[in-house]
């Protein structure tokens, strides 16, 4: 495997084999993006500056038949946190560039020249990309199949990329072929934006470079793995993240109206289950695969009245941040904000996060579908005054606007739990080098990191500092192998992974070794965080969390600044 250097200003392509000696061998994805950064990227650089760089690399298992493992994870100095990033998506590209025997491409250098980077047979070259220049993702990708042919993958920005805010997303095509898989968090299509880079484009090899040392103690593991995920994700399958929708009001911790209360009093209204039924209705699409070797199938594709496609991959966070977090209660509304963000390229969270405090401030009206759709289709998209104000997250629009509720940890907006009620979740929140990101170390209702641990009930503090701290770790692995989260952060599954990565690098790592990736890549990430001046008494969230209850479960942010301050010192016990 190799590491691919473009340099976007001279133009310069260099290859760098990766030794079985090198740092970088026992590294993929998530590993491998934070480690690049922290040996490469000045901490206190400016992000959109020279010296920072954009990392996409695959995971260690990613080309393999591992379940659910083809996913990329992407990774820079973030415009958000001015921390350390790493976004990770699902998708078509990920197996693709895996197959040309490419673990990471590193983008150096900025230029004010669009170009599209170029994956195939011949080699890798950039490709002036004007043509493209101002189109939204779904415009692009359509341009790009029609010249490069229906299978490619791609990786995208749209406008908000190109005009370089900090809410900005990174595209990958999903496997219906739309650009709906998004590397959302941290403002990272902003850096491609910077590296002047629109699309790269990844055409099917014919054959994969991936090797393989045993395939069969390979599948001995992988195949019952997968048949026990097909088995156990089924209600999941079906119905997919938005199924969340109910039960997270019903345990009032849903955002809803920037915060300020948990429950919904109209959430039957976009509901999991109300969504099953239009999607049905309609002739849409559910049990979808997000990207090669997915089992779990929860994406789905939702049409309109006339069976027109609205958008896909539809999830619970979209819907919580822009549903009950605004108090808007229309599915096809909330359907067509999805598919604007993923077009002009922002992330839904902290663009949901962001309207909810232009609400609390009284600069739209609760509920108001059609200017939030205004914003994304016309003021962010034509990078006018008003799209940089909302299109630049929510610490930025909350200072402009001296707004006193700002959901942020670190500059990111909190995601679709509330953590006075999510107590795992808020430490996760408080803690994670990521910013505010529950994808970090979910610690979702029912969740837990060992089936032999009591991490005590969801809504009181007890057990939650080791649930995160151990999910986080996990979660990390599963980053570093190019996994999704849903086949599970926990530490019986780390066994798994093991065997999986020792049958196919010929390996004999214990569990313990592979939880110590999860242990290098946090504390790399730390590393890089403190010298960029985010200590560990930033590990905290807003006061209001502190001080104001959640309406109607009256519960409050309850744990001490000490706790969260002194969280990680357990990775070097």
């Amino acid at each position: 495997m190799k590491i691919v250097r473009i340099n976007v200003k001279t133009l310069k392509i260099n290859y760098e084999e990766i030794p079985s000696n090198s740092k970088y061998y026992l590294l993929g994805a998530r590993g491998l993006t934070s480690q690049i950064v922290l040996d490469e990227v000045p901490p206190k650089c400016n992000p959109f500056g020279p010296e920072n760089k954009l990392i996409l690399a695959n995971g260690l298992l990613t080309g393999s038949p591992f379940p659910n493992s083809g996913r990329s994870s992407i990774g820079s100095k973030s415009p958000l946190t001015n921390g350390i990033k790493e976004a990770n998506v699902g998708g078509r590209p990920s197996l693709m560039l895996a197959k040309y025997g490419i673990r990471a491409l590193v983008f150096e250098n900025i230029s004010s020249e669009l170009r599209i980077l170029l994956v195939n047979e011949s080699g890798i070259e950039l490709l002036p990309g004007n043509e493209y220049k101002g189109l939204g993702n779904y415009k692009l990708h359509e341009k790009l199949r029609g010249k490069y042919g229906e299978n490619i993958g791609i990786y995208s920005i749209g406008p908000a990329g190109e005009h370089k805010m900090k809410s900005a997303s990174i595209a990958a095509n999903d496997m219906e072929g739309y650009p709906s898989r998004q590397a959302a968090r941290g403002g990272l299509g902003a850096i491609m934006g910077a590296k002047g880079i629109k699309a790269i484009i990844i055409v099917p090899t014919k054959e994969s470079k991936v090797k393989m040392h045993d395939l069969k103690k390979f599948r001995e593991t992988s195949t019952p793995f997968a048949k026990e995920l097909a088995d156990t994700k089924k209600v999941f399958s079906t119905f997919g993240t938005p199924l969340m929708m109910r039960p997270m009001s019903e345990r009032q911790g849903i955002p809803t109206k920037n915060f300020r209360m948990g429950s919904f009093d109209r959430i039957s209204e976009i509901s999991g289950e109300k969504l099953h039924e239009l999607v049905i209705a309609r002739g849409g699409k559910k049990n979808l695969a997000c990207s090669p070797y997915c089992v779990i199938r929860c994406s789905n594709l939702v049409v309109d009245e006339n069976g027109d496609h609205i958008t896909s991959s539809f999830e619970y966070e979209t819907m919580a941040l822009n549903g009950a977090n605004l108090m808007i209660d229309d599915l096809d509304s909330l359907a067509r904000i999805d598919h604007l963000c993923d077009d002009v390229g922002v992330d839904t969270i902290e663009f949901g996060g962001t309207i909810g405090v232009a609400m609390d401030c009284e600069k739209i009206s609760w509920g108001d579908a059609k200017s939030v759709l205004t914003i994304l289709d016309k003021e962010i998209r034509n990078n006018k005054d008003i799209g940089s104000l909302y299109g630049n997250g929510v610490k930025n629009i909350g200072e402009k606007l001296g707004a006193k509720r700002i959901p942020v940890v670190k500059g990111q907006g909190i995601s679709a739990y509330d953590p006075r009620v999510f107590k795992g979740m808020g430490v996760t929140y408080a803690t994670s080098p990521q910013g505010a990101d529950h994808t970090s170390g979910a610690a979702i209702a029912g969740r837990v990191a060992s089936q032999i641990k009591d991490y005590g009930e969801l809504t009181e503090n007890k057990g939650k500092l080791d649930l995160s701290y151990e999910l986080q770790t996990y979660t990390a692995v599963l980053d570093s192998m190019g996994c999704c989260y849903f086949i599970g952060p926990s530490y019986e599954n780390m066994e798994v992974i093991a065997s999986a990565i020792n049958a196919m690098y010929n390996f004999s790592l214990t569990r313990e070794d592979v939880i110590n990736i999860g242990k290098k890549i946090i504390k790399t990430e730390i590393e890089f965080n403190e010298k960029a001046g985010i200590s560990a008494d930033m590990n905290d969230v807003p006061e209001f969390l502190r001080n104001e209850p959640s309406d109607p479960s009256d519960l409050k942010y309850t744990f001490t600044k000490e706790e969260l301050r002194d969280f990680w010192k357990k990775l070097d016990q």
